[in-house]
């Protein structure tokens, strides 16, 4: 099939081409995992307990039970039988007559209340008080302190009712919502799905990072921060061989992807040059668009969505077609991929942002906005302080390193030293989380 390039590019705010992306986009289809995958995932139903906790009465000590109505300092009880947790309390408590119970352990009919085996004495003691608990049971035992009524049980229900709310739809899933939902007898839940994101580096110049370097080769970089990047947004990353710089191979590449992905991220080729084969699929039988950003970096992409079959998801095939520069590339992925992927996993999509002092002058960009990577930091009054990385090279790598923001500069003459600036919190650099 032969294709042209687009011969004019509309030009776009971020904001306005990621409305435009997402307006295309739905969320996934939910999907029901083992408690020990959702760690981490958002709950698409409410986790409601099933069964009361704890279900039953039971024990809170090692001791005996007994009717607290009828025991006094000094009472002489005789032992009818011993229950232990997971055992059945068949033999009830009567008057003058206790069960030995341990902790977890359900309460005898009759009983209402539990004295520690501590406060208690037995034949071999004599009645005083025992100093260790022994496997075999006492014939009797003689009560030391009188206890209240519900004194050291475990009321059924006293934490979780039955059909209690214990999270919401769309609250990320912790280690206590896992203890919760193992606790009411679940094994499952049904959480949002993380999108599958296929990750494709093109260009003749790209080689796999390790391979050894010849002519005017250079190592991928894209690939594997944006495969790092997708993991830290939430989807589950499908990394691709390169594709050189043949519209054709490109073409095979995303038909094999068919029904595989939810989302496609390319980088490289987005420009108006003619080897910038993913800019080419504007007017082919893909519908997605080529646009210019009114960004700095990152300003050339390509949107929309892939003619291929719904992917794992059932949604739509999403298509980002991000510039080749690692840095610019990063941006892009920043402004338009992370709300792309939170839409897919239904995750909350909206950058925490600060408002920060400049440390130094921050550039601006003519009809653009820049976005300047910076270093957060905390100064003495706790505000926060902005501090410029890299200056203004879109493939400055080096500059990754210690940021953790993107400064929004909407200003031709940038921000002075001392003025406020938005900052988009990002998570790029391990080094300097803060």
């Amino acid at each position: 099939m032969t294709t042209v390039l687009p011969t004019t590019r509309q030009a776009l705010d971020p904001e306005v081409a990621l409305a435009r992306l997402l307006g295309r986009l739905h969320p996934l289809r939910p999907e029901e995992v083992p408690l020990g995958d959702a760690l981490d995932r958002v709950l698409a139903r409410p986790l409601r307990a099933s069964i009361p906790v704890p279900r039953f009465d039971c024990s809170a000590m090692d001791g005996y039970a007994v009717r607290a109505a009828d025991v006094t300092v000094g009472a002489r009880l005789s032992v009818l039988a011993e229950v232990r947790a997971g055992q059945p309390a068949a033999v009830p408590v009567t008057p003058g007559a206790t069960v030995r119970v341990m902790t977890g352990a359900p309460l005898p009919p009759g009983a209402d209340a539990v004295v520690p085996w501590e406060l208690t004495g037995t034949p071999e003691t004599g009645g005083s008080p025992v100093g260790e608990l022994h496997d075999d049971v006492p014939a009797w035992v003689e009560v030391h302190d009188a206890p209240r009524p519900r004194q050291h049980v475990r009321r059924s229900g006293e934490d979780l009712d039955a059909d209690d709310l214990l999270a919401a739809a769309g609250d990320v899933v912790g280690p206590a919502e896992i203890a919760l939902a193992a606790a009411t007898g679940r094994d499952t839940l049904w959480v949002t799905r993380a999108p599958v994101v296929a990750v494709l580096s093109t260009g003749d110049e790209v080689v796999a990072p390790g391979s050894h370097l010849r002519g005017a080769r250079v190592p991928d970089v894209n690939g594997p921060v944006l495969e790092a990047l997708v993991r830290r947004a939430g989807g589950v990353p499908l990394r691709l061989p390169l594709v050189a710089d043949d519209p054709e191979a490109l073409l095979q590449a995303l038909d094999a992807l068919s029904g595989r992905v939810d989302l496609v991220l390319t980088s490289g080729g987005a420009s108006g040059g003619a080897a910038d084969l993913v800019a080419r699929l504007d007017g082919g039988r893909h519908p997605v668009e080529a646009v210019s950003l009114r960004m700095k970096p990152g300003k050339p992409a390509v949107l929309g969505v892939l003619d291929l079959e719904p992917g794992p998801g059932g949604g739509p095939v999403g298509f980002v077609g991000l510039p080749g520069n690692p840095v610019a590339a990063m941006v892009a992925f920043e402004m338009l991929a992370v709300p792309a992927i939170a839409l897919l996993g239904e995750r909350s999509g909206v950058a925490h942002e600060v408002e920060a002092t400049a440390a130094e002058r921050l550039p601006g960009a003519d009809g653009r906005v820049s976005l300047v990577r910076v270093r957060l930091e905390r100064i003495d009054d706790g505000r926060w302080q902005a501090t410029p990385t890299g200056g203004e090279r879109a493939h400055g790598v080096r500059s990754l390193v210690g940021s953790n923001g993107l400064a929004v500069v909407r200003n031709v003459g940038g921000v002075a030293v001392g003025e406020s600036v938005t900052v988009r919190r990002t998570n790029w650099s391990g080094a300097r989380a803060v």
